[in-house]
């Protein structure tokens, strides 16, 4: 069964998990050697599909204040479906911002209404409890698209 909007839920999730374990490696998206947030949902896309839609250019760490523009949700919208700004569901990718004034720069993967993965800085990918702390930082909510027909 898929959602309304996507992938099978279930489908993300064990890719995702998939992934845990994975040490942070900026830019990079090799599961089992290292990933950072966007090379997680990278990789978690060319293990649905097949395939990568882009490759994105070099990235600083600053990225996203350097530019003040919102690259990561304008590339989110080019390839994942929005999902509605409500309930998290598994599967559902995340977006966050980390202050109110700057451009969202870090994206996860939901696991359950009250759970995501990312990657992290010197923790690698893992999947921990998306508290208050998380919540009020989503910026954008997205689902992988239904890429089976």
């Amino acid at each position: 069964m898929t959602d309304i909007a996507g992938c099978s839920p279930a489908r993300v999730v064990k890719v995702a998990r998939a992934w845990i374990g994975t040490p942070y490696h900026h830019q990079a998206a090799c599961r089992g050697v290292g990933t950072d947030c966007l090379g997680l949902i990278r990789g978690v896309w060319h293990d649905l599909f097949g395939e990568m839609p882009e490759a994105p250019p070099p990235y600083t760490r600053d990225w996203a204040e350097a530019l003040g523009r919102e690259t990561l949700i304008d590339a989110a919208e080019r390839y994942l479906r929005r999902a509605p700004d409500r309930d998290i569901t598994a599967g559902t990718v995340l977006v966050f911002r980390y202050r109110r004034d700057v451009p969202a720069k870090h994206i996860g993967i939901a696991t359950a209404p009250d759970r995501f993965i990312h990657a992290v800085e010197r923790r690698g990918v893992v999947e921990v409890a998306l508290v208050a702390g998380w919540r009020r930082r989503i910026a954008a909510q997205f689902v992988f698209p239904d890429r089976s027909h």
